[in-house]
């Protein structure tokens, strides 16, 4: 029984650390963001290196601890992730931004309607995660 909860709490960790190392891993690919931008400031190549090392130290603990992958079904995730999205988007609706004061005119005549259109097409997509195929 204990070991199965250390084999949890490693599978666990070791998770969170893959997907920050993907995360760099993402930041080196110089793919471009909308809303943000990464300035070059490193040699790349290096750390590149470095990570492909770090995965192989991470593969050869799974292998030698005999961790299996934890499955999680892709609507589950997305469904999660377009809840996050759906709290944040609500929470940039007109009504709740004037709590930071008064809002122009013009602005909410930008904001709503495009919020508007991101809330249905969260809730779009979180309809055809549940459509059976």
């Amino acid at each position: 029984m204990k070991i199965n909860i250390i084999k949890n709490a490693l599978l666990s960790s070791f998770s969170v650390v893959e997907e920050l190392i993907e995360e760099i891993e993402f930041i080196l690919e110089d793919r471009e963001r909308i809303f943000l931008k990464y300035r070059k400031s490193i040699e790349e190549k290096v750390i590149k290196m470095k990570i492909f090392e770090m995965k192989k130290v991470l593969l050869d603990l799974k292998e030698k601890l005999n961790i299996k992958e934890e499955e999680v079904v892709d609507k589950a995730v997305i469904n999660s992730r377009c809840a996050k999205i759906w709290e944040i988007l609500n929470d940039l609706r007109i009504e709740k931004l004037r709590r930071y004061g008064e809002i122009n005119q013009d602005i909410k005549l930008i904001i709503e309607p495009s919020i508007k259109k991101l809330l249905k097409l969260t809730n779009e997509i979180v309809d055809l995660t549940t459509k059976k195929r």
